[in-house]
Protein backbone atom coordinates (compact mmCIF):
# COMPACT_ATOMS: atom_id res chain seq x y z
CA UNK A 1 0.00 0.00 0.00
CA UNK A 2 1.29 3.23 -0.71
CA UNK A 3 0.50 6.24 1.26
CA UNK A 4 -0.27 10.41 0.62
CA UNK A 5 -0.57 12.50 3.81
CA UNK A 6 -2.01 16.01 2.37
CA UNK A 7 -3.20 18.99 4.88
CA UNK A 8 -6.30 20.32 3.22
CA UNK A 9 -9.61 18.97 0.82
CA UNK A 10 -9.22 18.30 -2.58
CA UNK A 11 -10.28 21.60 -3.79
CA UNK A 12 -7.12 23.23 -2.35
CA UNK A 13 -4.77 23.48 -5.59
CA UNK A 14 -1.86 21.88 -4.42
CA UNK A 15 -3.43 18.83 -2.98
CA UNK A 16 -4.59 18.65 -6.38
CA UNK A 17 -2.00 19.16 -8.59
CA UNK A 18 1.13 17.85 -6.57
CA UNK A 19 -0.88 14.39 -5.29
CA UNK A 20 -4.79 13.87 -6.71
CA UNK A 21 -4.19 14.61 -10.20
CA UNK A 22 -1.06 12.83 -10.07
CA UNK A 23 -2.83 9.36 -8.19
CA UNK A 24 -5.73 9.71 -11.30
CA UNK A 25 -3.38 9.38 -14.16
CA UNK A 26 -1.51 6.75 -12.64
CA UNK A 27 -4.57 4.43 -11.70
CA UNK A 28 -5.88 5.51 -15.36
CA UNK A 29 -3.02 3.94 -17.41
CA UNK A 30 -2.51 0.90 -15.20
CA UNK A 31 0.84 1.65 -13.28
CA UNK A 32 -0.76 1.71 -10.05
CA UNK A 33 -3.63 -0.32 -9.25
CA UNK A 34 -7.27 0.87 -8.10
CA UNK A 35 -6.54 0.72 -4.60
CA UNK A 36 -3.09 0.84 -4.14
CA UNK A 37 -3.10 3.87 -2.26
CA UNK A 38 -4.84 5.22 0.69
CA UNK A 39 -4.76 9.47 1.10
CA UNK A 40 -4.65 10.28 4.67
CA UNK A 41 -6.27 13.56 5.32
CA UNK A 42 -9.33 16.44 5.38
CA UNK A 43 -11.80 14.67 3.19
CA UNK A 44 -10.03 11.43 3.18
CA UNK A 45 -8.81 8.56 5.06
CA UNK A 46 -8.13 9.48 8.94
CA UNK A 47 -6.45 5.83 9.52
CA UNK A 48 -2.68 6.06 10.92
CA UNK A 49 -0.15 5.49 7.93
CA UNK A 50 1.49 2.07 8.30
CA UNK A 51 5.17 1.79 8.42
CA UNK A 52 7.70 0.74 6.10
CA UNK A 53 5.09 1.04 3.09
CA UNK A 54 6.54 4.31 0.84
CA UNK A 55 4.81 7.82 2.28
CA UNK A 56 4.17 11.33 0.46
CA UNK A 57 3.60 14.20 2.56
CA UNK A 58 2.29 16.91 1.06
CA UNK A 59 3.44 20.61 3.05
CA UNK A 60 2.36 19.46 6.75
CA UNK A 61 -0.03 17.36 8.76
CA UNK A 62 -2.39 19.81 9.59
CA UNK A 63 -2.15 23.50 11.15
CA UNK A 64 -1.32 22.59 14.59
CA UNK A 65 2.15 20.83 14.53
CA UNK A 66 5.02 21.75 15.32
CA UNK A 67 6.54 18.95 13.12
CA UNK A 68 6.49 16.02 15.68
CA UNK A 69 3.95 14.51 13.32
CA UNK A 70 5.42 14.86 10.02
CA UNK A 71 9.02 14.02 11.55
CA UNK A 72 6.99 10.53 12.68
CA UNK A 73 4.84 9.21 9.91
CA UNK A 74 8.21 10.23 7.36
CA UNK A 75 11.02 8.44 9.45
CA UNK A 76 8.47 5.25 9.76
CA UNK A 77 7.93 4.98 6.03
CA UNK A 78 10.38 3.38 3.42
CA UNK A 79 10.46 5.62 1.48
CA UNK A 80 9.04 8.29 3.54
CA UNK A 81 9.19 11.58 0.87
CA UNK A 82 8.41 15.02 1.36
CA UNK A 83 6.96 17.48 -1.15
CA UNK A 84 6.99 21.10 -0.95
CA UNK A 85 5.35 23.86 -3.81
CA UNK A 86 5.20 27.06 -1.48
CA UNK A 87 7.49 29.22 0.83
CA UNK A 88 6.75 27.09 4.18
CA UNK A 89 10.58 26.91 5.09
CA UNK A 90 10.19 30.97 5.40
CA UNK A 91 6.80 31.03 6.85
CA UNK A 92 7.78 31.35 11.01
CA UNK A 93 4.34 33.77 11.49
CA UNK A 94 5.48 37.02 11.10
CA UNK A 95 6.17 37.17 7.54
CA UNK A 96 5.05 40.55 6.37
CA UNK A 97 2.49 39.28 4.10
CA UNK A 98 1.53 35.73 5.68
CA UNK A 99 2.41 36.95 9.87
CA UNK A 100 -0.66 35.47 11.65
CA UNK A 101 -0.53 35.17 15.34
CA UNK A 102 -2.08 31.42 15.49
CA UNK A 103 0.88 30.37 13.81
CA UNK A 104 3.49 31.70 15.93
CA UNK A 105 2.72 28.78 17.82
CA UNK A 106 3.00 26.79 15.19
CA UNK A 107 5.66 28.15 12.44
CA UNK A 108 5.12 26.12 9.30
CA UNK A 109 8.90 26.69 9.05
CA UNK A 110 9.56 24.34 11.88
CA UNK A 111 7.05 21.56 10.39
CA UNK A 112 9.56 21.92 7.01
CA UNK A 113 12.65 21.40 9.33
CA UNK A 114 11.73 18.87 10.79
CA UNK A 115 9.79 17.08 7.85
CA UNK A 116 13.25 17.71 5.54
CA UNK A 117 15.60 15.60 7.85
CA UNK A 118 13.09 12.97 8.49
CA UNK A 119 12.42 12.52 5.03
CA UNK A 120 14.69 9.96 2.78
CA UNK A 121 13.84 12.17 -0.55
CA UNK A 122 12.31 15.73 -0.90
CA UNK A 123 10.47 16.89 -3.76
CA UNK A 124 10.41 20.65 -4.45
CA UNK A 125 8.36 22.75 -7.35
CA UNK A 126 11.43 24.62 -8.01
CA UNK A 127 14.98 25.59 -7.57
CA UNK A 128 14.91 28.13 -4.83
CA UNK A 129 12.90 25.42 -2.49
CA UNK A 130 15.92 22.97 -3.99
CA UNK A 131 18.06 25.13 -2.72
CA UNK A 132 16.86 25.65 0.76
CA UNK A 133 16.27 21.59 0.75
CA UNK A 134 19.64 20.25 0.22
CA UNK A 135 21.05 21.79 3.26
CA UNK A 136 18.22 19.06 5.17
CA UNK A 137 18.27 16.26 2.93
CA UNK A 138 20.75 14.31 0.37
CA UNK A 139 18.10 13.31 -1.70
CA UNK A 140 16.36 16.65 -3.77
CA UNK A 141 14.72 16.04 -6.53
CA UNK A 142 12.86 19.10 -8.95
CA UNK A 143 9.77 18.17 -10.07
CA UNK A 144 7.85 21.13 -11.28
CA UNK A 145 3.92 22.12 -10.42
CA UNK A 146 2.25 20.54 -13.74
CA UNK A 147 -0.53 21.01 -15.66
CA UNK A 148 -3.14 18.88 -17.86
CA UNK A 149 -3.03 20.80 -20.89
CA UNK A 150 -6.54 18.86 -21.72
CA UNK A 151 -8.16 19.98 -18.85
CA UNK A 152 -8.56 23.46 -20.27
CA UNK A 153 -10.34 25.28 -23.39
CA UNK A 154 -7.95 27.17 -24.88
CA UNK A 155 -8.89 30.20 -27.00
CA UNK A 156 -9.01 29.64 -30.73
CA UNK A 157 -9.93 33.35 -31.39
CA UNK A 158 -7.60 36.33 -30.19
CA UNK A 159 -9.65 39.35 -31.04
CA UNK A 160 -10.78 41.34 -27.90
CA UNK A 161 -14.21 42.60 -27.53
CA UNK A 162 -13.52 46.27 -27.52
CA UNK A 163 -16.45 47.33 -25.31
CA UNK A 164 -15.80 44.90 -22.61
CA UNK A 165 -12.44 43.31 -22.16
CA UNK A 166 -12.07 40.63 -19.85
CA UNK A 167 -8.78 40.60 -17.56
CA UNK A 168 -9.27 37.45 -14.95
CA UNK A 169 -7.33 36.15 -12.13
CA UNK A 170 -7.79 32.73 -10.32
CA UNK A 171 -7.02 31.69 -6.85
CA UNK A 172 -8.15 31.21 -3.44
CA UNK A 173 -9.24 34.30 -0.90
CA UNK A 174 -6.12 33.64 0.90
CA UNK A 175 -4.55 34.99 -2.05
CA UNK A 176 -6.73 37.60 -3.24
CA UNK A 177 -4.66 40.20 -1.14
CA UNK A 178 -1.86 40.18 -4.04
CA UNK A 179 -5.12 40.99 -6.43
CA UNK A 180 -5.62 43.55 -4.19
CA UNK A 181 -2.49 45.19 -4.40
CA UNK A 182 -2.66 45.92 -8.32
CA UNK A 183 -6.28 47.54 -7.85
CA UNK A 184 -5.26 51.19 -8.44
CA UNK A 185 -3.58 49.60 -11.56
CA UNK A 186 -6.62 47.76 -12.85
CA UNK A 187 -9.10 50.69 -11.60
CA UNK A 188 -6.73 52.69 -14.31
CA UNK A 189 -7.18 50.25 -17.28
CA UNK A 190 -10.62 50.20 -16.15
CA UNK A 191 -11.43 53.59 -16.91
CA UNK A 192 -9.22 53.42 -20.64
CA UNK A 193 -10.41 50.63 -21.94
CA UNK A 194 -13.39 49.72 -20.07
CA UNK A 195 -12.35 46.18 -18.91
CA UNK A 196 -14.19 44.23 -16.13
CA UNK A 197 -11.71 41.80 -13.88
CA UNK A 198 -12.96 38.57 -13.49
CA UNK A 199 -12.12 36.92 -9.99
CA UNK A 200 -12.50 32.81 -9.36
CA UNK A 201 -12.23 32.17 -5.85
CA UNK A 202 -13.87 30.51 -3.57
CA UNK A 203 -16.39 32.64 -0.97
CA UNK A 204 -16.07 36.13 0.12
CA UNK A 205 -16.46 39.74 -0.77
CA UNK A 206 -14.82 41.20 -3.66
CA UNK A 207 -11.72 43.40 -2.39
CA UNK A 208 -13.18 47.06 -1.83
CA UNK A 209 -10.86 48.37 -4.27
CA UNK A 210 -12.26 46.33 -7.03
CA UNK A 211 -15.91 46.43 -6.74
CA UNK A 212 -16.73 48.66 -9.40
CA UNK A 213 -15.40 46.92 -12.19
CA UNK A 214 -15.14 43.03 -11.03
CA UNK A 215 -17.41 40.08 -11.28
CA UNK A 216 -16.88 37.04 -8.71
CA UNK A 217 -17.35 33.70 -9.79
CA UNK A 218 -17.32 30.87 -7.48
CA UNK A 219 -14.67 28.39 -8.16
CA UNK A 220 -15.90 24.68 -9.14
CA UNK A 221 -13.77 21.70 -10.54
CA UNK A 222 -14.55 23.33 -14.00
CA UNK A 223 -13.43 26.48 -13.70
CA UNK A 224 -10.30 25.83 -15.47
CA UNK A 225 -12.75 25.78 -18.70
CA UNK A 226 -13.54 29.02 -17.97
CA UNK A 227 -9.79 30.69 -17.97
CA UNK A 228 -10.10 30.74 -22.15
CA UNK A 229 -13.25 33.62 -22.23
CA UNK A 230 -10.52 36.25 -20.62
CA UNK A 231 -8.62 38.58 -23.02
CA UNK A 232 -5.71 38.71 -20.35
CA UNK A 233 -4.52 36.81 -17.07
CA UNK A 234 -2.89 38.60 -14.55
CA UNK A 235 -0.73 37.11 -11.48
CA UNK A 236 0.45 39.91 -8.96
CA UNK A 237 2.86 39.19 -6.21
CA UNK A 238 4.65 40.62 -3.89
CA UNK A 239 8.60 40.41 -3.79
CA UNK A 240 9.46 38.28 -0.63
CA UNK A 241 10.95 35.20 0.79
CA UNK A 242 7.25 32.71 0.47
CA UNK A 243 6.55 34.24 -3.02
CA UNK A 244 9.82 34.10 -4.21
CA UNK A 245 9.29 29.96 -3.75
CA UNK A 246 5.83 29.36 -5.32
CA UNK A 247 5.52 27.28 -8.64
CA UNK A 248 3.58 29.89 -11.03
CA UNK A 249 0.64 27.41 -11.42
CA UNK A 250 -1.59 30.49 -12.29
CA UNK A 251 0.66 31.34 -15.39
CA UNK A 252 0.75 27.70 -16.28
CA UNK A 253 -3.39 28.06 -16.29
CA UNK A 254 -3.22 30.86 -18.35
CA UNK A 255 -0.80 29.18 -20.81
CA UNK A 256 -2.76 26.26 -21.39
CA UNK A 257 -5.62 28.29 -22.05
CA UNK A 258 -3.68 30.66 -24.94
CA UNK A 259 -4.68 33.39 -22.70
CA UNK A 260 -1.61 36.44 -22.90
CA UNK A 261 -0.36 36.92 -19.65
CA UNK A 262 0.93 39.98 -17.10
CA UNK A 263 2.80 38.83 -13.81
CA UNK A 264 5.07 40.07 -11.44
CA UNK A 265 8.54 38.71 -11.86
CA UNK A 266 9.30 37.06 -8.53
CA UNK A 267 10.71 33.29 -8.60
CA UNK A 268 10.01 30.85 -11.41
CA UNK A 269 7.59 33.64 -12.52
CA UNK A 270 10.43 35.59 -14.24
CA UNK A 271 11.29 32.66 -16.37
CA UNK A 272 7.85 31.66 -16.88
CA UNK A 273 6.45 34.97 -18.28
CA UNK A 274 9.71 35.12 -20.50
CA UNK A 275 9.20 31.44 -22.08
CA UNK A 276 5.24 32.73 -22.90
CA UNK A 277 5.99 36.27 -24.23
CA UNK A 278 4.52 37.77 -21.41
CA UNK A 279 4.82 40.80 -19.81
CA UNK A 280 6.65 41.40 -16.23
CA UNK A 281 5.37 44.24 -14.12
CA UNK A 282 6.52 46.00 -10.76
CA UNK A 283 5.48 49.34 -10.32
CA UNK A 284 1.61 50.60 -10.68
CA UNK A 285 2.70 52.21 -13.79
CA UNK A 286 4.37 48.97 -15.11
CA UNK A 287 1.50 46.92 -14.67
CA UNK A 288 -0.84 49.94 -16.09
CA UNK A 289 1.12 49.82 -18.79
CA UNK A 290 0.99 46.25 -20.16
CA UNK A 291 -2.91 45.68 -19.45
CA UNK A 292 -3.27 48.29 -21.86
CA UNK A 293 -0.78 47.28 -24.19
CA UNK A 294 -2.16 43.44 -24.58
CA UNK A 295 -5.67 44.63 -24.86
CA UNK A 296 -5.09 46.98 -27.52
CA UNK A 297 -2.71 44.60 -29.34
CA UNK A 298 -3.66 42.93 -32.76
CA UNK A 299 -5.12 39.43 -32.56
CA UNK A 300 -2.46 38.14 -34.92
CA UNK A 301 0.19 39.56 -32.16
CA UNK A 302 -1.75 38.32 -29.16
CA UNK A 303 -1.65 34.65 -31.12
CA UNK A 304 1.77 34.47 -31.36
CA UNK A 305 2.07 34.88 -27.71
CA UNK A 306 -0.53 32.30 -27.14
CA UNK A 307 1.55 30.05 -29.40
CA UNK A 308 4.20 30.31 -26.67
CA UNK A 309 2.28 29.73 -24.13
CA UNK A 310 1.06 26.66 -25.40
CA UNK A 311 4.73 25.38 -25.75
CA UNK A 312 4.78 26.00 -21.88
CA UNK A 313 1.76 24.64 -21.24
CA UNK A 314 2.72 21.25 -22.62
CA UNK A 315 6.55 21.39 -21.46
CA UNK A 316 5.02 21.61 -17.86
CA UNK A 317 2.28 18.66 -18.48
CA UNK A 318 1.98 15.37 -16.21
CA UNK A 319 2.74 13.58 -19.32
CA UNK A 320 6.15 15.24 -20.16
CA UNK A 321 7.13 14.64 -16.28
CA UNK A 322 5.45 11.49 -15.26
CA UNK A 323 8.29 9.34 -15.12
CA UNK A 324 10.33 11.51 -13.25
CA UNK A 325 7.78 12.11 -10.41
CA UNK A 326 6.84 8.10 -10.20
CA UNK A 327 10.77 7.70 -9.43
CA UNK A 328 10.90 10.72 -7.46
CA UNK A 329 8.11 9.48 -4.68
CA UNK A 330 9.23 5.61 -5.32
CA UNK A 331 6.02 4.30 -6.58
Amino acid sequence: MKHVVVPYGASNSTVRTRALHWIDRLAADGTIGAHDVTVHGPEHERASAAGGEPLLLLRNVGRFSRGGRERRLLGAASPGVYDLDDGLPWDDGRLPTHGRWWKRPWPRSRIALAAARASDRVVVGNEVLAEWAVQHCDDVRIVPTCIEPADYSPRTSWTIDAEQPVIGWIGSPATEPYLAAIAESLADVHRRTGAVLEVISGPGPVPPALIAFTRRTRWTPSSNRAIGRWDVGVMPLYDGAYERAKCGYKLLQYAASGVPAVGSPVGVNRRLLADMDGFAAETPDEWRDALVELIGEAADRRAQRAAKGFDVARAHSYEVWQSRWVEAVGW
